[in-house]
């Protein structure tokens, strides 16, 4: 996070991506992409103190188990609020996702950019007939998040794919299709340039 606080955008990617060990930046030790960085970087205030990211990212961690409700409220329509609740704070459970939660780490981020794209696509398959600006909407957010999952962390990497082909082989239009093909391939030129 350093690398990024410290340094301009373009010299932080440069950085990170060298392939040559010796001219990579000696404090980026990640496997991951440096997407949540530059999000950091940009989007959170208290990433120049570490006690307040650090609780920044216990908030932002918050944010998990409160998608996780909706997405099996939405998911069971028909089940008791309650049971609801109590299936989602198994998600507290979780030595990992209480562990990186405590310690600023990135690791909730992939699980809430997953919660988020099942979500968005959810809504999508339900209202798939119906060829509107909210249908479109809610299948850009459901391939916005389920691509941001790679660069939150790989191991993420079969989110997109079950995403893309439960679109793709759902009852909807050709130009739904495309549009679909086409949105994930511009989200996968950062990737591929990284």
């Amino acid at each position: 996070l350093q690398t990024f606080v410290n340094n301009d955008l373009g010299t932080a990617i440069k950085f990170t991506s060298e392939t040559d060990p010796s001219k990579a930046h000696e404090n980026y030790q990640s496997s991951r992409t440096p997407l949540i960085y530059i999000l950091q970087k940009y989007l959170n205030p208290f990433v120049y103190d570490k006690i307040l990211y650090i609780k920044s990212v216990f908030v932002i961690s918050f944010l998990g188990p409160l998608i996780f409700y909706f997405c099996l409220k939405q998911k069971f329509k028909k089940e008791d609020n309650l049971l609801i609740l109590l299936i989602t704070s198994f998600l507290f459970l979780s030595p990992f996702y209480r562990t990186s939660s405590y310690w600023g780490l990135e690791e909730n981020y992939g699980i809430i950019s997953l919660l988020l794209a099942f979500l968005f696509l959810n809504l999508f398959l339900e209202r798939k007939n119906q060829e509107d600006f909210k249908g479109y909407l809610q299948l850009f957010f459901s391939i916005l998040f389920s691509s941001a999952c790679i660069y939150f962390d790989q191991k993420l990497l079969i989110v997109p794919i079950i995403c893309f082909f439960k679109i793709f082989f759902c009852n909807i239009n050709l130009k739904t299709k495309i549009f679909t093909t086409i949105v994930y391939f511009i989200f996968s030129l950062p990737f591929i340039y990284l």
